[in-house]
């Protein structure tokens, strides 16, 4: 009894700090948890950084968050900061004409992939009642790269930190399955080198993922499937603009919509920090960060990692399992129709 006038105490004194002491103060926690889990995620590659952030802040906040006093460091703000400024950052590494360069050949497979797992994933989860942003979620994060897709959609669509976090791992499961049964898969239907590294780097989800069932099955095949990843990895762009776009088609429709124009309307949608992206890959392209390149993109992975962190803190027992298994089976269905078309699409092209 006597630990909860101190608890409480040391709440209010929180509170009393400015915001933006606050703010500082929930990044810095963040990041004690991200160094935590940057080192779990190097010993275990297959599992990652990003899901070892997101499970170590959801134990957290249900078990330890009145002693440590989330509520009062802003974590909601630290999750919307660090995934805007972490995709930003990561946008310095990306040298668009490179991967288009060595990509291009792989991008109408890609294409028909993507819309194949995003057709299924909104048309699926509608079919299930599924809220809209936990179907593009899990579409995105299926058909282009995990983690990375969903933390560059998530604040677009403005998702719930539960909605992120189930998806993440809705996604990073099969991800863990493709990285097992993917090789034995390809020796089974005597796929070539070439083909069966097309079909990892466009249906299996995470880089990491990608490269190591491509080098399971042969460096020729791990060669092929990095390029074609870093290719469908740059539709991130294009896919994001167009879900923020069309984002007043997903939403209810509010009394005095029909009065706002069309280009009003896609003023709002737009999300003004994939300039900021778009801008530092061109910057990139350009040559302007030089040897820095690797070092920034390293910096950009911390800091989503931190996003993660914060995802986490914000995801409470009771609304993570109230997902129920509806996302997984959607999850599941989006990536097989992913896998499946890619296999199609390659047997009548005569690549596999």
């Amino acid at each position: 009894m006597a630990t909860q006038p101190n608890a409480a105490s040391g709440s209010q004194s929180i509170r009393a700090l400015p915001g933006w002491a606050r703010l500082g103060a929930g990044f810095a926690f963040c990041g004690l948890i991200a160094a935590v889990a940057l080192t779990l995620g190097a010993r275990v590659p297959l599992v990652g950084a990003s899901i070892f952030a997101i499970v170590i802040g959801v134990v957290l906040t249900n078990t330890l968050s009145g002693p440590l006093q989330l509520g009062a460091l802003r974590i909601g703000d630290v999750s919307k900061l660090a995934l805007r400024g972490g995709i930003i950052v990561l946008g310095a590494s990306l040298d668009l004409g490179e991967i288009v360069g060595t990509g291009l050949s792989s991008l109408p497979l890609l294409i028909i992939t993507i819309l194949a797992g995003l057709a299924c994933a909104l048309w699926l989860g509608r079919v299930q009642q599924l809220d809209w942003r936990m179907r593009c979620l899990i579409g995105m994060g299926t058909t282009i790269c995990g983690a990375s897709a969903i933390a560059a959609l998530a604040p677009v669509i403005k998702a719930k930190a539960e909605e992120i976090a189930y998806a993440v791992t809705v996604v990073f499961l099969f991800n863990m399955v493709a990285v097992f049964i993917f090789p034995p898969l390809g020796h089974m239907m005597g796929l070539t080198d070439n083909g069966f590294g097309i079909w990892a780097g466009t249906a299996v989800n995470d880089t990491s993922a990608v490269v190591a069932a491509g080098f399971s099955f042969s460096p020729e095949a791990g060669t092929t499937a990095t390029i074609v990843k870093l290719t469908r990895t740059t539709l991130i762009i294009p896919l994001v603009i167009a879900f923020g776009l069309a984002l007043p088609l997903f939403e209810a429709r509010k009394e005095g919509d029909n009065e706002v124009s069309l280009a009003k309307r896609v003023y709002n949608a737009f999300p003004m920090f994939i300039l900021l992206f778009l801008a530092a890959s061109l910057l990139n392209t350009l040559g302007a960060f030089g040897p820095y390149a690797s070092t920034i993109q390293w910096i950009g992975r911390v800091i989503l990692v931190v996003a993660m962190v914060a995802v986490g803190l914000q995801g409470h027992w009771r609304a993570f399992v109230g997902a129920g298994t509806k996302p997984l089976i959607l999850g599941l269905a989006t990536w097989i129709v992913v896998a499946v078309s890619s296999l199609a699409v390659q047997s009548w092209t005569g690549t596999l």
